[in-house]
């Protein structure tokens, strides 16, 4: 699975929307929604977002689809 689509995916599991989780890390939304579409997220973003849903970097890692 590609990162976008995860993090994506546990946006909906949660029960939040992206525009409320691209505010609280501090990504502006439109951003947001295209490193989401291309999978490109700086190390501090992914940090920011992990806290943000309560997730473990490590689930990012696993579930990510290498290239």
């Amino acid at each position: 699975m590609h990162l976008g689509n995860y993090i994506s995916d546990i946006i909906k599991e949660k029960g939040f929307i992206k525009a409320w989780v691209a505010e609280k890390a501090n990504i502006k939304y439109k951003t947001f929604l295209d490193k989401i579409a291309t999978d490109r997220f700086t190390g501090k973003e992914l940090l920011r977002i992990a806290k943000v849903l309560g997730i473990e970097l490590d689930e990012l890692k696993h579930n990510y689809e290498w290239r």
